[in-house]
C-alpha cells in the first residue's frame, strides 16, 4: 500500500458481524449477494468454504484474510460438517487529500492495496483485534465507534507491513528504498531523474514508473514532499529568514517555494511560522 493511500485513507465503519455456525444453519450454509453495497475485510478463525466473487473462486480457511468491495457478485459456499466462521468490518471509505488548505476528498470502490481478494496472515495473529472490535461494537459503549475504527486501522496496518516486508525481499524494492534514502539525505543538492536513477543502476524511465507505483509518488512530488516537511521543522525551530530556509531546503527560487507550500498547507510559510 502507498504512503499517499495511507494518508488519504479515510474510512467509516457501518457495521461489525461474525458468520459463525449458528449463522450459517440458518441460511442452509450459502450466502449469496448478487451485488454487494459495501466493502468487506474479513478474517477467517475456523472452517472451510469457499468465496466466489464475479465467478472467480478462492478457498477459504483458518488464518486467511479475505476482502470483497462493493458492486460485485459474491457467494460463499461450504461443507456443513465445517463451516467457515468469520468476522467482518462492513465499511466504506473516501480518499481525503488538503490542497491549499481545503479538503478534498472521492469516495472509492477499490479494494483496499493491502493484498489479494484473500490472503493468508501467516504468522500474524489478528483474530483477537478482531473480536475485541467485534465486540466493542456489540456492546455499544461510549465512544465505540472510534474505538472499533482504531482497532480496524491497526489491523490494515499489520496487514500492511505483512506485505511490504514481502515485498522488500524483492531487488525492485531494494532499488525504491536505496533512491528513496538517495532522496533523504541529498534533499538539499540539485537532484533529477537521471542523477537517481544512475545511483540506483536502474534507467530513468524504469525508474519513474516503478518508484510511483511503489510509493503513490512521482519523483519530483517524493523531493518536494521531504523538502517541504524540512522547511516545515525550520520554519518552527529557527529563526532564518524564510528565503533561506527555502534555499537550505533545495528550493532555488523562494517565490516557487512560497507558492508550492501555500498549496500544501494553505498558509504561506511567514503565516505557517506564526500558527
Amino acid at each position: 500500500m502507498s504512503d499517499e493511500f495511507l494518508t488519504s485513507f479515510t474510512p467509516r465503519i457501518i457495521d461489525v458481524v461474525e458468520r459463525d455456525p449458528a449463522f450459517w444453519e440458518d441460511f442452509n450454509y450459502v450466502l449469496l449477494r448478487d451485488k454487494t453495497k459495501l466493502h468487506t475485510l474479513s478474517y477467517v478463525y475456523q472452517g472451510a468454504g469457499t468465496l466466489e466473487i464475479d465467478g472467480e473462486k478462492y478457498p477459504l480457511q483458518a488464518g486467511h484474510l479475505f476482502q470483497v468491495r462493493p458492486g460485485v457478485n459474491m457467494r460463499i459456499t461450504m461443507n456443513p460438517q465445517s463451516p467457515v466462521c468469520f468476522i467482518s468490518f462492513h465499511f466504506l471509505y473516501r480518499l481525503v487529500r488538503w490542497e491549499n488548505g481545503e479538503m478534498l476528498s472521492v469516495d472509492n470502490t477499490a479494494k483496499l492495496p493491502i493484498c489479494g481478494d484473500v490472503f493468508p496472515i501467516g504468522q500474524i495473529n489478528i483474530e483477537e483485534s478482531f473480536r475485541k472490535a467485534f465486540h466493542l461494537w456489540q456492546s455499544k459503549s461510549r465512544n465505540y465507534e472510534w474505538l472499533v475504527k482504531l482497532e480496524f486501522l491497526n489491523n490494515v496496518q499489520a496487514v500492511n507491513e505483512l506485505a511490504s516486508r514481502e515485498l522488500e525481499q524483492s531487488s525492485t524494492a531494494s532499488m525504491i528504498e536505496k533512491a528513496s534514502a538517495y532522496i533523504r539525505t541529498n534533499y538539499q543538492e540539485n537532484i533529477t531523474r537521471e542523477i537517481i536513477a544512475d545511483y540506483v543502476a536502474m534507467s530513468p524511465g524504469y525508474l519513474s514508473i516503478t518508484f510511483k507505483k511503489h510509493t503513490g509518488l512521482s519523483l519530483i512530488e517524493y523531493v518536494t514532499k521531504i523538502r517541504l516537511d524540512r522547511a516545515k521543522f525550520m520554519l518552527k525551530s529557527t529563526k532564518l529568514p524564510v528565503k533561506q530556509i527555502a534555499e537550505d531546503c533545495g528550493f532555488t527560487d523562494s517565490f516557487y517555494f512560497s507558492r508550492i507550500f501555500s498549496r500544501d498547507t494553505g498558509m504561506n510559510p511567514r503565516d505557517y511560522r506564526n500558527a
